[in-house]
């Protein structure tokens, strides 16, 4: 079922090791593990957060674009994708880090399939192996519980009137109950992997909140630096 993720399987059970080597703990190793595969995709979550960013900044241009050519979608597209051009904003770029993420994912899901029944932590004693899945779904309930929280954290004080309390709350919500129904029975490594990864992901979006971190975030893009100052 997995044989075409089968390389990366064999990728990832070889770093596993090593962290394991390290921590002589496969919990911790999982969480170290998760850290450098976040670190490693940095680069990018940067760049995903700068394009969310550029598209709230031109939200405003969109809709008189949608007003002044309603009756003209061929020419609502050029005009779209001319504004799109001229301030640096591309659309699929956004989902970059997640597309990336998800072969690593789908092989890590293998992973424990096939490994977990040797691998244990002193970190989750309720569960005899990496194998079996939360009985109690602690982990997948935390996973959750921190993706819905970081995504109500908006990237910038400025987006946060870009949408309603109510539509934030309700995207996140859908997210959140796909996340679940994913790790509910999954092998509770994988929500271990994914509790560390949503721990990164909302100590990420308070660093965006800082004054480094919105000076990072506003960097490499004159539509963002001119907005700054």
């Amino acid at each position: 079922m997995y044989s075409f993720v089968q390389p990366v399987i064999d990728i990832l059970a070889t770093l596993l090791q090593v962290f394991f080597q390290f921590a002589q703990d496969w919990g911790i190793a999982i969480v170290l593990f998760t850290l450098f595969v976040r670190g490693l995709l940095f680069p990018l979550s940067l760049r995903t957060a700068r394009q969310t960013v550029l598209q709230g900044v031109i939200r405003p241009e969109l809709k008189l674009l949608q007003e002044q050519y309603k009756s003209d979608q061929t020419k609502l597209m050029e005009e779209t994708m001319s504004l799109y051009k001229k301030t640096g904003v591309k659309p699929f770029s956004m989902f970059s880090t997640a597309i990336l993420q998800m072969p690593i994912f789908m092989a890590m899901y293998g992973l424990f399939l096939t490994h977990g029944a040797q691998m244990s932590s002193s970190f989750i004693p309720w569960v005899a192996s990496f194998a079996q899945f939360d009985p109690w779904h602690l982990l997948p309930a935390l996973a959750a519980g921190l993706t819905f929280v970081t995504s109500m954290i908006p990237l910038t004080a400025e987006m946060a009137t870009d949408s309603s309390i109510f539509t934030r709350m309700l995207s996140s919500l859908v997210m959140v109950v796909v996340f679940l129904m994913i790790l509910w029975k999954a092998p509770v490594a994988l929500g271990l992997y994914w509790t560390s990864g949503s721990l990164f992901g909302l100590l990420e979006r308070g660093f965006y909140r800082s004054r480094l971190g919105k000076s990072v975030l506003m960097r490499g893009s004159s539509v963002l630096e001119a907005k700054q100052e």
